[in-house]
């Protein structure tokens, strides 16, 4: 998805029964397009993700686990109950654990042990030992972890330049009050949230329709 003129977006899209697999993944998708670190869809909105780390309910008591739900519930209140319609939604997703920097890394050391003692190759056997056993993670998936996403849209009003602009200004205002808040909120048990570029917004996406391709 990349940016392009919004004369060229139609939103009127509606779903519709799938045709016996006859129609392609981009026919079938909601998905328009992108705009600056926005999502287009065809229904006339510009989304945005945010990530949250998540808090282990596990590790609490019973009064810190009553805390959190009273927090959450407040938070709820203040941004869901005043509003006219819907404006975010929480997802739990289960993704493949990215193990790409983890790696970078331990190729960095290896080049580094090598050039400074390059007779030892038995500790840079077992260096590259590691390399493969986490390249096969990685490409295997084996792996995986929770994470934890906040969905935010803002309505397209028209069809024009002026009217997208308008509605990346909302959404980013409404992005950052969103993401102040749950921090706030939250801030006994060091929640940290931030918002996903395009690219990374767009690998959440691939994940929901095709896991084991990622």
């Amino acid at each position: 998805m990349t940016n392009k003129s919004l004369s060229a977006y139609e939103f009127n899209f509606k779903p519709k029964e799938l045709n016996k697999g006859r129609e392609s993944l981009q026919d079938m998708s909601l998905l328009q397009g992108q705009y600056q670190e926005y999502i287009v869809t065809k229904t006339g909105y510009l989304v945005s993700i945010l990530s949250g780390t998540g808090i282990n309910l596990d590790l609490l008591n019973e009064y810190e686990q009553t805390d959190v739900f009273e927090e959450y519930n407040a938070f709820l209140m203040s941004h869901v109950a005043e509003s006219k319609g819907e404006i975010f939604q929480f997802l739990d997703m289960t993704v493949p654990v990215d193990f790409k920097p983890y790696i970078l890394s331990w190729r960095k050391r290896y080049l580094e042990f090598k050039n400074t003692n390059p007779d030892n190759k038995i500790v840079a056997n077992l260096i590259a030992s590691y390399i493969d056993h986490y390249e096969n993670e990685d490409a295997n998936h084996e792996m995986t972890t929770q994470e934890h996403y906040v969905v935010l849209k803002e309505k397209i009003k028209d069809k024009n330049f002026m009217s997208l602009q308008f509605a990346e200004k909302n959404l980013s205002e409404k992005v950052e009050v969103i993401r102040k808040s749950l921090e706030s909120q939250f801030q006994h048990y060091d929640l940290q949230v931030r918002k996903l570029n395009g690219y990374e917004c767009k690998k959440v996406l691939h994940l929901f329709m095709n896991f084991n391709q990622s």
